[in-house]
């Protein structure tokens, strides 16, 4: 993560996400933050427009940018501000990134109903590169990083980066989860209990496996849970609240590998529903 594009809205989320670019910032020493915003002319009010007159609604949206930003930024050489003009703000988004080589966009992650869940899901689908989302009530460190996985071919990239990532932050802790189910209809058949035990235990030889295959630091937690009716999702946020996690970082491939086209259940559910932590998506 090293040349990020932050995306501001106009709305209270903006200064949250503002203050969370300069701790990432102050914590990883980025290259260079790109605050974007992009207008939708056509959505502009006629009777605002009105109102305004001859006044130039971009430049007014752009002072008003600047003076949030500067009041957390003393530094105006490590940020840009860009107002852009689309039609659809998340290929506005994706092209400008595309462009500028931006490794990681950075989203306010809000509830469904403020239509964030809408964007991300469209820019994990066409972007090319990284997600952050971003909660209003966000930690702003990176001391503590869960990860959820199921072992597939994905988890390849996810390890990586933890080890980018610890180079920036050594001192971060990280724990890596998986959550797994048996089938309801065998356990007339067999001891529940028993195989839940059975099943942990080859999960955690697969994390051995792992360990060996992507060189994963011993330091690592790991666990294994079943899900018992709670869920993959229901099982991630329980286990971020006992973690005490910052920041959760997955794949957006689930088993399948065609990531252009489709995202893995898990981070459906997850970008569908109440925020609950940062997550980081990977591509």
């Amino acid at each position: 993560m090293k040349n990020i594009l932050v995306a501001l809205d106009l709305m209270e989320m903006d200064e949250s996400i503002i203050r969370y670019a300069y701790s990432l910032n102050e914590q990883t020493d980025l290259s260079q933050i790109h605050f974007i915003h992009n207008i939708k002319i056509y959505e502009v009010d006629e009777v605002i427009q009105k109102l305004l007159g001859d006044k130039d609604i971009k430049a007014i949206i752009e002072k008003n940018l600047r003076a949030k930003i500067s009041k957390v930024f003393p530094d105006e050489n490590v940020y840009d501000l860009t107002i852009l003009e689309g039609s659809s703000t998340e290929y506005s988004l994706n092209t400008w990134a595309e462009k500028h080589n931006i490794d990681t966009i950075v989203l306010g992650f809000k509830q469904e109903e403020y239509g964030t869940a809408s964007m991300s899901q469209k820019l994990i689908r066409i972007y090319k590169g990284n997600l952050l989302l971003v909660p209003a009530n966000a930690s702003l460190n990176w001391g503590r990083i869960l990860v959820p996985t199921d072992f597939s071919a994905p988890f390849q990239l996810v390890a990586k980066k933890l080890a980018d990532i610890l180079k920036r932050i050594p001192s971060a802790q990280v724990k890596i989860v998986k959550a797994f189910t048996i089938p309801s209809l065998f356990f007339p058949f067999i001891d529940d209990k028993k195989a839940i035990e059975q099943t942990q235990k080859h999960i955690k030889k697969q994390y051995a496996e792992a360990v060996k295959k992507y060189k994963l630091s011993a330091n690592y937690e790991f666990n294994a849970y079943y899900e018992d009716g709670q869920g993959v999702v229901g099982i991630i946020e329980k286990e971020s609240r006992r973690f005490d996690a910052d920041v959760i970082v997955m794949s957006a491939k689930g088993s399948g590998n065609i990531a252009s086209l489709f995202i893995g259940s898990t981070i459906n559910e997850i970008v569908t529903t109440n925020p609950f932590n940062t997550i980081y998506i990977l591509k």
